[in-house]
C-alpha cells in the first residue's frame, strides 16, 4: 500500500491520500485535485531518475542517500520552480507504508528545500550491488579483445535488466510504463502535424532554458513537462495504429503472435466503437471515423467528445495488448462525453487497471456520475463476494473485466471549509460497505434538487394567489 501526506501545499491545506489501484479524485475547479495528481506522478516516476542515474555509470556516492536527495532536489525545481513562492509546506511520499519507506519534502528556516528519504530506502546491499554492476560493466567497456567486444550486447542487457529489478524493489514499483493524460487533449487531433512539431520543439526548447537556470531563478513547468510527455506518447501512437490501419487489422495481426488478451481488445473494440460512436482508421490521408459504408468523418473535424476520448481509447488499447505495466493519470476523462459514452469508459479504465496486478490508474474528475460507474463496479464486486454462484448473471449486467473491488479502490473528496482559500481531503469510500458513501452522492443530487424545491413551492403560490 502506497499514500501520500501534504500540509500547505499549492491549493491543499491538508490530505492524506492512499494509492489503491484505482483512485479518484473529485472537487470543484481549483480545489487541488491536479496538485496531488501531479504530485503522485512527480514521486512515481524518480524510478526512472534512480535506474538512468545507475545505469549511466554515476559514481557510487549518487546511488547513496546524499546523491540521491540532490537529484531529487534537481527534479523538483525543474518540475514545480523555485519554491520560494510557496509557503511552508511538507509532503511524504510512502512508497510501502508497512515497512515505512518514504520520502519527505520540507522546507527550512532559509525557505530551501530539505529532502529526507527514510534510512532504509536505499539499502546497503542494493548500493553495493549497483556499484558491482557497474564496476564490472566498466571492465569490460575498456577491453578491446575481440571475445569482449561479442559479448558486451549480451552483457549490458542482462545489466539493464539486473538494475531495473534492483530499481523496482526500492520503489516497490514494477511498473514500466508512465503517463500523465492531460485535459485539453484535443490538442493532438485538432492541429496540424506541422503545428505538433512546432509545439513539440517549444517545448522542448523552453524546458532546457529553464534546466540551465539556477535553482531559485526556475519556474514552474510541470504542464510543460508533461505536455511534452504526452505529445511523445501520441506520436507513437500516431505511428503504431498508421502501420496497423484499424483496431480489426491490428487485431489479426496481434492474435497470429498472441492469444492471451484477444478476448479483452475485442471488447475494448466494442466499446471503443461506442464512445465513438464509429470505427477508427488511421493511413496515409490521416485519422478518421467510419460511421457508416457512406460516412465517414476525419478525425480533426469530429467532435469534442472524439477527439477528447480518443488518445485515452488508443492508450488503454495499446496497454492492454503490449501487456504493460503501467500508471496512467488522467484529467477528467469523461470530458466532453455523454453519461453513456461516460460510463464506457470509465468501465475501461478500470478493465486497464485489473489488466495486471501493478497497474494503476488515477483520475481527477468533476462528475459525480464518474462517481456513480465506479461505485456499480464496486457493488458487483460485493455482490459475487457475498455470493459466487452470482458470478454469472453479475457479469451479465457488468462484465468481469471492469470489476472492481474495494481494497483496490480509494475515492476522496477536495473541499474547503468555510472561510477558508486552500481544501481538505475527505475519504468518501465507507468502511462498512466498500462502497461510495451515499450521503456523498446525496448531498450533490440534493444540491439540483433543492433548487427546483424551492422553485416548485414559488411556482406553487403564484396557483395559489389565482
Amino acid at each position: 500500500m502506497q499514500k501520500i501526506v501534504i500540509k500547505n501545499f499549492g491549493a491543499i491545506k491538508e490530505a492524506e491520500i492512499k494509492i489503491n489501484k484505482v483512485l479518484v479524485l473529485i472537487g470543484e475547479q481549483a480545489s487541488g485535485k491536479s496538485t496531488i495528481a501531479k504530485l503522485i506522478y512527480f514521486f512515481k516516476s524518480l524510478k526512472r531518475d534512480f535506474f538512468d542515474s545507475a545505469y549511466n555509470l554515476e559514481e557510487t556516492h549518487n546511488s547513496g542517500p546524499r546523491g540521491f536527495s540532490n537529484s531529487i532536489k534537481e527534479k523538483f525545481y525543474d518540475f514545480f520552480g523555485s519554491p520560494s513562492y510557496l509557503g511552508n509546506f511538507e509532503i511524504d511520499f510512502y512508497y510501502d507504508i508497512e515497512r515505512e519507506i518514504h520520502i519527505n519534502l520540507r522546507l527550512n528556516d532559509k525557505h530551501k528545500l530539505l529532502i529526507r528519504p527514510s534510512k532504509n530506502f536505499i539499502p546497503e546491499k542494493t548500493r553495493k550491488e549497483i556499484d558491482s554492476l557497474n564496476d564490472s560493466h566498466r571492465l569490460k567497456i575498456d577491453s578491446q579483445g575481440l571475445e569482449e567486444k561479442i559479448f558486451i550486447r549480451t552483457e549490458k542487457m542482462e545489466r539493464l535488466r539486473k538494475l531495473s529489478k534492483l530499481a523496482n524493489e526500492v520503489f516497490q514499483n514494477y511498473q514500466n510504463s508512465f503517463l500523465y493524460i492531460i485535459a485539453g487533449r484535443s490538442a493532438t487531433v485538432s492541429y496540424s502535424d506541422l503545428f505538433e512539431k512546432y509545439l513539440f520543439a517549444n517545448l522542448q526548447n523552453k524546458l532546457e532554458t529553464n534546466r540551465n537556470q539556477s535553482l531559485n531563478s526556475k519556474n514552474n513547468t510541470t504542464d510543460e513537462s508533461l505536455m511534452l510527455s504526452f505529445i511523445e506518447n501520441v506520436s507513437r501512437i500516431k505511428s503504431v495504429f498508421g502501420r496497423h490501419g484499424s483496431l480489426e487489422e491490428f487485431q489479426e495481426r496481434y492474435s497470429l503472435h498472441s492469444s492471451s488478451n484477444t478476448k479483452k481488445l475485442k471488447l475494448i473494440q466494442t466499446k471503443f466503437d461506442k464512445i465513438l460512436k464509429g470505427n477508427y482508421s488511421a493511413g496515409r490521408d490521416g485519422e478518421k471515423i467510419t460511421i457508416s459504408e457512406d460516412e465517414s468523418v476525419y478525425l480533426h473535424n469530429a467532435s469534442s467528445g472524439q477527439q477528447e476520448s480518443i488518445r485515452i481509447l488508443q492508450d488503454i488499447f495499446l496497454a492492454v495488448a503490449d501487456n504493460q505495466k503501467v500508471l496512467r493519470i488522467i484529467e477528467e476523462p469523461e470530458a466532453h462525453l455523454f453519461p453513456d459514452a461516460q460510463k464506457l469508459m470509465i468501465e475501461l479504465l478500470a478493465l486497464l487497471a485489473n489488466a495486471d496486478e501493478d497497474n494503476q490508474v488515477i483520475i481527477t474528475t468533476h462528475s459525480p456520475y464518474v462517481l456513480s460507474v465506479f461505485n456499480n463496479l464496486l457493488f458487483a464486486g460485493r455482490v459475487i463476494e457475498k455470493n459466487e454462484s452470482l458470478e454469472s448473471k453479475v457479469g451479465e449486467i457488468v462484465d468481469s473485466s471492469s470489476i472492481l473491488s474495494s481494497e483496490d479502490f480509494s475515492a476522496y473528496s477536495l473541499q474547503k471549509e468555510v472561510g477558508e482559500s486552500k481544501s481538505q481531503s475527505l475519504s468518501i469510500l465507507s468502511e462498512q460497505t466498500g462502497l461510495i458513501e451515499q450521503n456523498y452522492l446525496d448531498t450533490v443530487s440534493e444540491l439540483l434538487n433543492g433548487d427546483f424545491k424551492k422553485l416548485y413551492e414559488l411556482h406553487a403560490k403564484s396557483f395559489a394567489r389565482a
